[in-house]
């Protein structure tokens, strides 16, 4: 977030700003949009879907540039609207990644008054966009150089999670929402009245969401179909490795030292497992093994 705002700061110090937003894709047709503000006003994250003409589509297409007077804003119509307010000039620049044409979102201003943002402002969109192409890779890049996702693939958060997951995780996360708007104490002042109002509202919205996701969560648990056949797409040497993991409990390094293969070797084959098996942790191999083959169980299972 804070990578964020200093790309808005930094705008606003040059130009006026009344619309500031960072867009990141996810696949073809998915815009999530992390950090907005307007007027000022921070607006909650979003996930958007977009068609083929509007202005997200333009910018994954083209890597190109975006300003309002290349159409008179047309794209900007046809695209996310966030203010009831007349856009009247607007730049959004590609985010561009470190692989060839790849685009990974785009960062938007927008202005009330027309002929507000000048080539200056294209520069400055420019470098600010690179610096935070840069910040965004950094902590990918610091677990990368420890090989840390290779090591421990489970540990990889854009690795596609399955429900179950994503449900455990967002039930984890609201509860500790949930525990923090707890901890917080406004005074009994009549002039608080209002805030005490939200605040009591937000804590049972998060107490409600919280017993939903958990329902949610113990019923896709009970529900899950047991896995027959989990195995079929393992290869021989994957469904080897697998039953060491399952079984034995070896490490990488165990592991390449017992089947006379390289450590990174290990680390594909592993990271093949997870994916075939459908699950995001290491630690449920033995769970998912044990399944199919009960030979493969702990022993303290």
């Amino acid at each position: 977030m804070t990578r964020y705002a200093a790309c808005r700061s930094a705008m606003s110090a040059l130009t006026r700003i009344d619309t500031f937003y960072v867009g990141l894709y996810i696949g073809q047709t998915t815009l999530s949009i992390p950090y907005c503000v307007d007027d000022k006003q921070f607006l909650s994250a979003d996930v958007q879907q977009f068609g083929p003409n509007g202005l997200s589509a333009y910018i994954k297409s083209t890597g190109q540039d975006y300003r309002y007077r290349q159409d008179g804003g047309r794209r900007v119509r046809l695209g996310w609207t966030i203010t009831e307010r007349p856009v009247l000039d607007a730049i959004v620049v590609p985010l561009h990644g470190f692989e060839a044409n790849e685009i990974i979102g785009m960062m938007c201003v927008e202005s009330c008054v027309a002929d507000t943002f000048d080539d200056e402002a294209v520069r400055a969109m420019h470098w600010l966009s690179r610096a935070l192409v840069w910040e965004l890779v950094q902590d990918r890049n610091f677990a990368d150089d420890l090989g840390l996702y290779e090591l421990y693939p489970e540990l990889d958060s854009s690795r596609t999670q399955n429900g179950t997951d994503l449900l455990r995780t967002l039930t984890r996360e609201l509860e500790r929402l949930r525990l923090a708007l707890h901890g917080v104490e406004l005074p009994d002042d009549p002039g608080l009245a209002e805030p005490r109002r939200l605040l009591a509202e937000a804590r049972e919205s998060g107490e409600r969401l919280h017993l939903e996701l958990a329902d949610a969560l113990a019923t896709t648990q009970r529900e899950q179909p047991t896995r027959k056949d989990n195995t079929a797409g393992l290869t021989t040497r994957e469904l080897e490795i697998a039953m060491l993991i399952a079984v034995d409990g070896l490490t990488n390094r165990e592991l390449a030292s017992r089947l006379f293969i390289s450590e990174k070797t290990v680390k594909v084959h592993v990271g093949n497992i997870l994916r075939k098996l459908g699950i995001s942790q290491r630690s449920a191999i033995p769970y998912v093994i044990g399944e199919i083959h009960p030979s493969a169980t702990p022993p303290d299972q």
